[in-house]
């Protein structure tokens, strides 16, 4: 009588030995194949940060956007969009490229737009954009800011720009 119930105990912990590995090892392999999916997360950055300038009868968009890689997985931002919101509150396409100021004894260079920008896993930083649109310069204007990344995705966030 000692011996089957020494066999039953021995047979579940060996039970137990196979299977709690095995299901801890899926959980972990669910959760870092999860992780792996890029994901962006694009904020306006706290402060007065977005102005407007005029030059030539174009309203020139001038800020910074923090961009934030919440994956596992190392991304790059490709390419930018912009869209202004007009008075009569229709949005607007605005026109971008990559630029470069130039610089004063005072400071440096700076790039705005700059493509292809990369992204290290779990990491952010501040992206200054730079956009323009011919219309003439309002008191403030609402701007939404999209970015895609190399996988293809869209992401965007809206920012309010006040006048320089």
């Amino acid at each position: 009588m000692y011996l089957p119930v020494w066999w039953t105990w021995w047979y579940l912990w060996s039970f137990f030995k196979f299977i709690a590995p095995v299901v801890v090892s899926l959980a972990a392999l669910a959760i870092v194949l999860n992780d792996r999916r890029p994901r962006l997360l694009l904020t306006a950055r706290k402060g007065d940060w977005c102005e407007l300038y005029e030059h030539q009868g174009e309203t020139i968009f001038q800020g910074i956007v923090e961009v934030y890689n919440t994956s596992g997985r190392a991304n790059a931002i490709r390419s930018y969009g912009f869209l202004c919101q007009c008075p009569d509150g229709t949005w607007r396409e605005m026109e971008w490229e990559p630029y470069l100021t130039e610089p004063t004894t005072q400071e440096e260079a700076r790039i705005h737009n700059d493509t292809p920008l990369t992204l290290a896993p779990y990491s952010g930083t501040g992206v200054r954009v730079e956009a323009s649109v011919k219309m003439p310069r309002p008191r403030e204007m609402k701007v939404r800011v999209e970015v895609e990344d190399i996988f293809g995705k869209r992401y965007a966030a809206t920012v309010l720009a006040k006048k320089h």
